[in-house]
């Protein structure tokens, strides 16, 4: 299932964006996605350049020099094919950094050494950087050994391949310099572009699954409601927000009667539905302000901000004839239910009021169930 919400999410990517997640498995990590991506985009993006520059220096006379950066690219674009079969992602990037660290010495040596071709040597740093970023420091300073050994054979070879091609128009070779420049930085840019666009994703990622996981740590997994933690953070909010604003606040309690016989009778599995249709009902009658939560087992907490007692009471008497006159689907189960109201007062906490509402609730079931009982409006003494 996984793998096919990764397919579909490729589908309705841009053909840029499909391409560089070619590689990517559905049971990589963000950082190994973000490598994949990051890397493709190199290969890519050099590999697509050096089609240009081969035109062009074919063009302007350099055959040979043309003819390397075109057979350089056919070999980096069978090399990332290669990748996307077999996902052997090492692989791909030792290939791939050769290739980028060989390609400018080549096309350098081509051009007559560094009077012509010094402008190329800007991508032959590629190398050490994708090392640095794709494996680790030791690699990177590897890489950069072979980039200073080819640089210092460059040097020794400099006044031989100087006589071996004709020398390059000032113009062209200031033109070629800036060109050069001017598409690796390009080529950089689009890199820590997809670097940052990629973080910023993982990011949101993170905040998602933290999000999520939050809502299950505070949701009732059986009726969806939220649980007795939630309960607990909101009654909290409920009770400053009654504070600062002097508006009453009523806690209701309530749950089924005879739920025990119910869960002989039937089963626990239709104790379960009873629960949930339970709290369907309950959820129906209320406000959008308003909060339910199960408290445990089948017990039900409601808070109701700016409701004094009275209005607590006739809500729960609502509550109560609905449910009474309701009927399990697919069951012959009559439900009645008992309900326990208790304002919140002034200086009482949330637990001293709970169990008001408690103690009221469990009136109710001792007068006979089936009823609402409303606790005094003043502590116990």
């Amino acid at each position: 299932m996984q793998a096919h919400a990764m397919t579909d999410a490729a589908t309705r990517r841009k053909p840029l964006d499909a391409w560089l997640h070619r590689g990517v498995a559905p049971s990589d990590s963000a950082d190994l996605r973000l490598k994949k991506v990051v890397m493709t985009l190199v290969s890519t993006g050099i590999a697509s350049l050096a089609i240009f520059w081969g035109g062009l220096y074919m063009a302007t006379g350099y055959p040979v020099s043309g003819a390397i950066p075109l057979t350089y690219s056919l070999i980096s674009f069978t090399s990332t094919l290669y990748f996307f079969r077999s996902k052997r992602f090492a692989l791909f990037c030792f290939s791939q950094q050769l290739l980028i660290l060989i390609l400018p010495f080549a096309l350098m040596w081509s051009l007559g050494g560094f009077a012509n071709g010094s402008a190329v040597m800007i991508w032959a740093f590629f190398a050490p950087l994708a090392a640095l970023f794709f494996l680790d420091l030791g690699a990177a300073r590897r890489w950069f050994v072979a980039f200073i050994t080819l640089l210092i054979l460059s040097a020794f070879m400099d006044g031989w391949l100087q006589g071996l091609v004709r020398p390059m128009p000032p113009r062209l070779n200031t033109l070629y310099f800036l060109m050069n420049m001017g598409l690796g930085f390009i080529l950089i840019s689009m890199v820590l572009y997809y670097f940052v666009k990629d973080r910023e994703r993982a990011y949101q990622e993170l905040q998602q699954s933290q999000a999520h996981i939050h809502q299950m740590m505070m949701t009732d997994p059986l009726t969806g409601v939220p649980n007795r933690r939630h309960l607990e953070e909101r009654f909290k909010e409920e009770m400053l927000r009654m504070e600062r604003y002097g508006e009453p606040l009523s806690v209701m309690m309530t749950d089924v009667d005879f739920f025990k016989t119910i869960n002989d009778r039937y089963g626990h599995g239709v104790g379960d539905e009873v629960l949930k249709a339970f709290a369907e009902r309950l959820q129906a009658k209320l406000r959008g302000t308003d909060f339910l939560a199960r408290y445990g087992g089948e017990e039900f907490v409601a808070l109701l901000p700016a409701t004094d007692r009275d209005a607590a009471l006739n809500l729960a008497e609502r509550m109560r004839k609905e449910i009474k006159t309701s009927r399990i689907e697919g069951y012959d189960i009559r439900l009645t239910s008992s309900f326990g109201i208790a304002q919140v007062l002034a200086g009482e906490t949330a637990d001293e009021a709970m169990a008001r509402a408690d103690r009221a609730m469990y009136e109710a079931k001792h007068r006979g169930r089936d009823q609402v009982t409303a606790a005094p409006n003043r502590q116990p003494a």
